[in-house]
């Protein structure tokens, strides 16, 4: 069980290796535009998609559900050997840098343990996304094409924000925007029972919203404080 002081302590370390030229508004910026950026010319390029095509968008988004819950329950929380480095930078250092109890970052440095790395977007976008929109634009459609492109990247922006969120400090300006959303204080309350040191391997892997979680009975939920 880490305790308060243990947490401050590796605090401590981690940020005292984190790179001087890191900055926190920097890694954030670059990750929205290339989203949005990519997600904007994606519906730009759609050309009167029939209901089926319009089908793969929010179809994609549940795909991007499950592929968030997969890799948070199976590779964040299990030693594999293709998944040690997400192991690592998720169980060890995420997961030692924010408690239950200590969720909050202090400053916009320590958007680096909040935020994934700034090219792991880049990576899915060229690794995975442009192969199978390459196969969908020949094999089906460019409007499913562009569809799928904006659905996955979608999902992927949408991780980031919503995960961020939870991190924010409390009685912040930023809070209080995302007070404003029908839900999110619930949202935030499951991922901080996830922080839970005693469940957190086996409870609440769904980031954004719970749907493999109760599917597949991981879900926990206590009565908010």
């Amino acid at each position: 069980m880490m305790t308060p002081d243990a947490m401050e302590a590796f605090r401590a370390e981690y940020r005292a290796n984190i790179n001087k030229r890191y900055n926190g508004w920097r890694h954030m910026g670059f990750v929205a535009l290339v989203g949005f950026g990519v997600i904007a010319y994606s519906i730009n390029q759609l050309h009167q998609p029939s209901l089926l095509e319009a089908c793969i968008f929010p179809a994609t988004m549940l795909l991007i559900n499950f592929a968030e819950y997969y890799a948070h329950r199976w590779l964040g929380h299990r030693k594999t050997r293709i998944g040690k480095l997400f192991y690592s930078r998720h169980t060890g250092d995420h997961h030692s840098f924010f408690l239950s109890s200590h969720m909050a970052y202090q400053s916009t440095r320590d958007w680096r343990v909040v935020l994934f790395p700034a090219l792991l977007i880049i990576v899915f976008l060229l690794g995975l996304i442009t192969p199978i929109s390459y196969l969908l634009g020949t094999f089906f459609s460019m409007n499913a094409a562009y569809l799928f492109t904006a659905g996955a990247l979608s999902g992927y922006v949408f991780y980031e924000i919503m995960h961020f969120s939870y991190h924010v400090p409390p009685g912040s300006k930023t809070e209080a925007f995302f007070l404003l959303f029908p839900g999110w204080k619930q949202l935030r309350h499951t991922h901080v029972l996830h922080h839970k040191r005693e469940i957190m391997a086996n409870r609440n892997f769904n980031i954004t919203l719970p749907v493999f979680d109760i599917l597949l009975g991981t879900f926990y939920w206590e009565p908010l404080p």
